[in-house]
This record gives C-alpha cells, sequence and structure tokens, in this order.
C-alpha cells in the first residue's frame, strides 16, 4: 500500500471517532492526532500514529507558521475529544497519551500582519459543524480535510479581514439532537462568529433549529435540501439543489436519454427533492424524459437488483441515485446484474466513489456541482490558488466537490469581510457583521470559483441560484467536458 493510501486510510479511522473537535488558530496547525484520539479510542491512536508517520511530510515553506493547536488549559475553546481532520503536512503523531490532550502551543510565529491591514485585529472564531462520521461522512470527508486548509492559507496572508482565524469542527454523526447541540455549543461555549461549510444532509432539522436559534450564519455547506433557501441564517455558495439534481439530467439530453428510472433514498429530505425536482417540478419533461419508474430506497441496503429489474422492464435508459456515495456503486453493480447498462445521475457530492469501479466506469455517470469541477485546477486564478494551498497544507487530501465547495464557501466569507470595508479591520467581529458583510454580496463569482450569486441584507431567505457545472465520469475518470463553465436548468 502507497504512501498515499496510508495517509488516506488513518484520517478515515480517524474520522470515524465520535464527537470530533479540532482546534487550528493563527499560531498554527499542528496536531497529536495520536494523543487527541486516545483518550475515547484506545488502541486506534495507535493505529492511527503508525499509518500516518509512514506517510512522508512534506515541510511547510520557510516561514510559515501558521496553524497550531491550542492547549484547552490555555484556551477554554480547545476540546479534547477526538479530531476528524488532517492538521496539515507538517503534522507529526507523536506516542499516544493517556490523557487526550491537545499538544501545547509553540511559542515561534504569529500570524503575519497583512500588507492592507494598519495592524493585526482581535482573533476571530468559526465552526463547522457535520456528519463527518456515519451513514453518510464518507461523502463529506472532503469539507473536514478542507477548511483547516484554508485557515492556514488565510492566517498566512494575514488572517480575515486582518482577524487571526481559529476553527472549531464537530462531527454530529447525522443526529438532530447533535446537530443542534453543536452549534448551541459554537456560539455559547466556542464565540464562533460564523459556521462555514457545514454538512447536515441528514439532521438539517436539527441543524436549521440551531442555527436560528443561536442567531448564527452558516456560509456554504452541503446544500442538497431545500432548508438551504428556507432560512435567514442559511447562505448557501453556488448553485442550489434543483440546479444540482436537474442538472445532472439535463446532460442525458445528448446522449439521447427519453426514459429515466429515480432510485431516492427514505432516509433524507434531499432524496425526496431529488425525485420532486424531476418528476413533480417537471424538469424530467422539459429535458424531453419521461418518469418511466421510480421507487424507494434504503442507504443501508446492499442490493438493488430488485429495482434494477423493474426499471429495466419499465424501458429506463438511465438510473437517477438519490442518495450516498456508497449506493451509487451498488446501484451499477446490481443493474448490472440484470442486464441494465446505462448512465447513472447523480450529484457531484456523490461522487466519491472508487475511481477504479468497473461497473460505474461501464455504465458512466453524469453528475452536476454547485461551484466549479473539483477536477479542474488551472481554468483561472482562484482554482490555482485553491490547489496551491491543497497541495502545501494537505498534500494527501483527495480533490471532491465537498473539499471545493468547502473552499468556495470559506472564500465566500472572507468577502463578506472584505467588504466590510478597512474600518473594521481592528475592531472584533461579530455574527452581526457577518450578517451586513454577506448583505453586500452582489454578483459575486469568487473569480470563476461559482456561478453569480447575491444576497440581500436582511435576507429572510436566500435567492435559489440555478446554475451548475457539468461533470462527468467514465473508464477516464472523472472530468468536466466543457472546464469551469456554468450551465442553468
Amino acid at each position: 500500500m502507497s504512501r498515499k493510501q496510508l495517509a488516506r486510510r488513518a484520517f478515515r479511522t480517524a474520522a470515524a471517532a465520535s464527537a470530533a473537535a479540532l482546534v487550528l488558530t493563527a499560531c498554527g496547525s499542528r496536531v497529536d492526532r495520536a494523543s487527541v484520539v486516545s483518550a475515547e479510542s484506545g488502541g486506534l491512536a495507535d493505529r492511527v500514529a503508525q499509518a500516518q508517520a509512514s506517510a512522508a511530510a512534506v515541510p511547510a515553506a520557510a516561514g510559515d507558521q501558521t496553524g497550531q493547536v491550542v492547549n484547552p488549559a490555555q484556551n477554554p475553546g480547545g476540546l479534547t475529544a477526538p479530531d476528524t481532520t488532517a492538521a496539515g503536512p507538517t503534522a507529526t503523531p507523536t506516542a499516544s497519551t493517556s490523557t487526550g490532550g491537545a499538544k501545547a502551543p509553540s511559542t515561534a510565529g504569529h500570524t503575519p500582519v497583512a500588507a492592507g491591514c494598519a495592524k493585526q485585529g482581535p482573533p476571530v472564531v468559526i465552526g463547522q459543524v457535520g456528519a463527518f462520521s456515519g451513514l453518510v461522512g464518507a461523502n463529506n470527508q472532503g469539507a473536514v480535510q478542507a477548511l483547516p486548509v484554508w485557515v492556514r492559507d488565510v492566517n498566512a496572508r494575514g488572517g480575515l479581514g486582518c482577524h487571526p482565524v481559529t476553527l472549531f469542527q464537530k462531527d454530529t454523526a447525522s443526529d438532530p439532537a447533535k446537530a443542534e447541540a453543536a452549534v448551541k455549543e459554537m456560539v455559547s461555549v466556542r464565540n464562533a462568529v460564523a459556521l462555514v461549510a457545514s454538512y447536515a444532509p441528514l439532521d438539517i432539522v436539527g441543524f436549521r433549529k440551531g442555527v436560528e436559534g443561536a442567531k448564527i450564519v452558516s456560509v456554504g455547506g452541503d446544500q442538497v435540501t431545500p432548508d438551504w433557501h428556507s432560512s435567514p441564517y442559511l447562505y448557501p455558495v453556488g448553485g442550489n439543489e434543483r440546479a444540482q439534481f436537474a442538472g445532472s439530467v439535463k446532460a442525458l439530453q445528448a446522449q439521447g436519454v427519453k426514459k429515466i428510472a429515480i432510485l431516492y433514498c427514505v432516509e433524507s429530505s434531499a432524496c425526496t427533492a431529488f425525485k420532486d425536482t424531476l418528476d413533480r417540478d417537471g424538469y424530467a419533461k422539459k429535458f424531453g424524459m419521461t418518469v418511466a419508474y421510480q421507487t424507494q430506497i434504503s442507504l443501508t441496503q446492499n442490493d438493488f437488483t430488485s429495482a434494477c429489474q423493474s426499471a429495466k422492464n419499465a424501458g429506463a435508459q438511465a438510473v437517477v441515485f438519490a442518495g450516498d456515495a456508497g449506493g451509487v456503486a451498488r446501484t451499477a453493480r446490481s443493474c448490472a446484474t440484470v442486464g441494465l447498462t446505462v448512465p447513472v445521475a447523480i450529484t457531484a457530492s456523490q461522487a466519491t466513489f472508487d475511481p477504479n469501479d468497473k461497473n460505474l466506469q461501464k455504465a458512466t455517470v453524469s453528475m452536476a456541482s454547485p461551484i466549479f469541477p473539483f477536477t479542474q485546477g488551472a481554468d483561472n486564478a482562484a482554482e490555482k490558488a485553491y490547489r496551491a494551498a491543497m497541495a502545501r497544507y494537505n498534500p494527501t487530501a483527495e480533490h471532491n466537490n465537498a473539499s471545493a465547495l468547502t473552499w468556495s464557501s470559506a472564500k465566500m466569507l472572507e468577502r463578506a469581510v472584505e467588504l466590510l470595508g478597512p474600518s473594521y479591520q481592528t475592531q472584533p467581529l461579530t455574527r452581526e457583521l457577518i450578517l451586513k458583510g454577506l448583505g453586500m454580496v452582489k454578483q459575486e463569482t469568487l473569480g470563476g470559483l461559482i456561478p453569480a450569486t447575491t444576497y440581500s441584507p436582511n435576507q429572510p431567505k436566500a435567492q435559489e441560484n440555478f446554475c451548475f457545472a457539468p461533470m462527468a465520469y467514465d473508464s477516464r475518470g472523472f472530468y468536466a467536458p466543457a472546464g469551469t463553465k456554468f450551465d442553468c436548468i
């Protein structure tokens, strides 16, 4: 097994631990993962340390002193529960301890004062809440990996509008009660001014209740449920869920598809919304297609052969799978057993399946992304900056929709703070100021990362953005047929 594979395995193992929390601050990001994990996971810490130690650490560039874990004894916001995110290429696992405490901060280095800052402003805390373990946790690992990269990158550039950034991350395991509690903790205990790239596809009810009760915005996230454009505190970044759902099927027009089958999960309102977008809302008809067959399935099912047989009998020329990433591969495998090898339509957020899956390579996959295609990295300067930061701070991380969307969400937060103007650079950032800055965002593309997005001051809900970036997968792997070019439904 390669070093890169070992590093990824270590990450997935650590991510399975419960109640995750990572603290990244302006002074660095070196996490003693083994000691943090050992407190609740016993021998798991040793396995994580051994696997990570086998991965070559990439030293930070000279002068890079950003992103260190804060000792909970020195910072009451610190947590000692297992973390879910790689700490960046400078992390060096050490022997596990019995306390599970985080490493004390280094005394060397501080966030530099950026060229546009008269002086460094007060530190600011942001949070990330999401289903990073459990039923759909595998879909969201890119989000937990990418946000610490942005924190280190923005701190290396002088901070968020001259404010050094501290990040807390909390795993909800798709539990609505945990999601609500995690949001409240971010505000009442961690003093977070915003949540960024939160993932709650199955526990959105609890998450939404939390943000509305605590009056804290979430900038970007999974964006696959209608709640993302139904709340004054949810600010989607890029295309909405209907753009992703309908966009994945629109691309099949060119392949002559006239009949589709829809398999949608019972566990999430997102799955029902996928089905409703195509059937009830008429987008399948708009694209010259009919829904020949539809049925509910469960994310816990190991096999969809019966549904595939019914789809075949109905004459389906493509299968829409509204579920998790693992179910995408099971759909192709099950349908292959009954001789139904047809394109599978999904959202880009589901595209974390094995890229060597032969059934999917033969069937092919059509996808839609709400932001720039994660396969791209050189179509514009903004994409190059994303790739450079990932390569510098977490070179073993996989590039997928979650990591690209997380980066875009963080850049939107940057833009909102920038729009506040220089007078706020030395003032404490607050939840109210973040809302004010977001209300100033007009036709923002973040340099080509997202379709043009506009928010309004004190908006009761976000405007729907019906644009997406087409993506596909076949024997060549993942690719974007049109590069970083957005289409709309």
